[in-house]
């Protein structure tokens, strides 16, 4: 089979394996071969189950052969982050700390994604435990933006979203405590869900800081992210509804915009392409609002946050640091000094006032049906940026991770230099089937790059 004839999304590649055009041993080969060529440049995978992804593609072949009920992603190659749990396998959590860690069990995600019928290829490169926006990784390389190799593919699932920007997989499962998923999606022009945390579990995942900490998905499609889901929230056979296949009715949606925060402070080229796309939101039947939230616009506390977060943090790996803090990077470094200075008083008042906020979660949501925002106020940077501009590239992160709620991001554009814009869709809690239906309506009605540059 031709590279050009490989199938780019989940949907197809189920199909045409359904079908007998494909087997899972040519999809796992080709992107086998794919990693082998470009990841000593964009550095996106960690660790490659060359041997085992081909025995697992062949006997998931078998399987459909001899006629064995198959699940929604048999055969299908998916990447996972390096901080998710992996039986017998490394899981470095992009620490040299953990370089020789090997889990003795799969996290919960993996389990359900296997059962489901996944070939995992490998796992892919990270910030030093989830750390950093940037997708630096001093030890295991920085991985390099797929649309220019100078600029950040953003973090802390770089490697996920750099896998899939240059087809390198066609799932990748990260992790998104304050915009791990949304940032490397939005400046790798690819689409990525934080779901409504809580809504899968992380048993088996290395923790950041638990109180936010989400599991989620990144691929090529909005369909496929359905498809994910359903996956990892259903046994084979369920009879709960299954998010896919996706409608694309928005019609009569209210789709709603902050007055004093979806255009603050954000690139002209950035606003430019948000506004085409609530045009075309509203084309296809949605009515945007404009609201105002003091909570977005004034009293979100980032410190409220941080406390929780660094707190939380430090806790994780107080042995560690106090035996050997200079086994950890700069920014982890940084952040666990900060953690240990946080009295646990401190943190008891910060968790307090955070839950005194969740019933902002209703308030945003008393007048319109979905948030829109940019994923981020900027396009990628380049690598060797400061980090006080990563921090910036929060903005309209941390609000709805600090609430718990999903949040999609999904390409909408690109500025003059080719690096692609993201496009926020935020609901209320446990609302994934309407984002994605608002979405996958986006999507159908705008132009989605199909090819990377590599």
């Amino acid at each position: 089979m031709q590279a050009d004839s490989i199938p780019k999304t989940i949907a197809q590649a189920s199909q045409q394996m359904q079908s007998g055009l494909l087997t899972s041993r040519i999809l796992v080969k080709h992107y086998l071969e794919g990693i082998q060529k470009f990841n000593p440049t964009l550095k996106a995978f960690i660790t490659v189950f060359e041997q085992k992804a081909l025995e697992t593609a062949i006997q998931k072949d078998s399987e459909r052969s001899n006629g064995q009920e198959c699940g929604l992603l048999h055969g299908i190659p998916i990447a996972v982050k390096d901080n998710i749990d992996t039986v017998g396998v490394n899981t470095t959590v992009g620490s040299q700390l953990f370089c020789d860690r090997i889990p003795l069990s799969d996290s919960v995600i993996v389990q359900k994604l296997k059962a489901a019928g996944a070939v995992i290829l490998g796992k892919t490169n990270l910030s030093e435990f989830a750390a950093d926006l940037s997708g630096n990784n001093l030890f295991y390389g920085n991985t390099c933006n797929v649309w220019n190799h100078n600029h950040s593919s953003g973090g802390s699932s770089s490697g996920s979203a750099s896998a899939i920007a240059a087809h390198l997989c066609l799932a990748g499962i990260g992790t998104d405590t304050g915009g791990s998923i949304r940032v490397p999606a939005s400046w790798s022009g690819v689409v990525g869900l934080r779901p409504t945390h809580g809504l899968l579990s992380n048993e088996g995942i290395f923790p950041r800081a638990p109180s936010f900490d989400t599991v989620g998905f990144l691929t090529n499609c909005v369909e496929d992210i359905a498809i994910l889901l359903d996956a990892a929230l259903f046994p084979i056979s369920t009879n709960l509804k299954q998010l896919y296949p996706l409608s694309n009715n928005i019609n009569g949606l209210k789709l709603g915009i902050i007055s004093n925060y979806t255009f603050r402070g954000i690139e002209p080229e950035v606003a430019k392409e948000i506004y085409n796309a609530i045009s075309i939101l509203k084309q296809l039947g949605a009515e945007i609002i404009t609201i105002n939230s003091p909570f977005l616009e004034e009293e979100f506390d980032e410190v409220t946050y941080s406390t929780i977060a660094l707190y939380e943090f430090h806790q994780i790996l107080q042995a560690e640091y106090a035996t050997n803090p200079n086994i950890f990077g700069a920014k982890v470094q940084s952040d666990l000094s900060k953690g240990v200075k946080i009295s646990h008083q401190s943190y008891k008042k910060a968790k307090q006032k955070w839950e005194e906020c969740f019933l902002q979660r209703q308030k945003l949501f008393q007048q319109v049906d979905i948030l829109l925002t940019p994923t981020t106020p900027m396009v990628a940077p380049l690598l060797n940026t400061d980090t006080k501009i990563y921090q910036l590239n929060r903005r309209f992160m941390l609000p709805f991770s600090f609430l718990g709620l999903p949040a999609i991001s999904l390409p909408c554009g690109r500025n003059c230099q080719g690096l692609p814009i993201g496009l926020q869709l935020v609901g209320n809690s446990y609302t994934e089937a309407l984002i994605l239906r608002v979405a996958f309506a986006f999507q159908l009605a705008s132009t989605f790059s199909e090819d990377s540059l590599l």
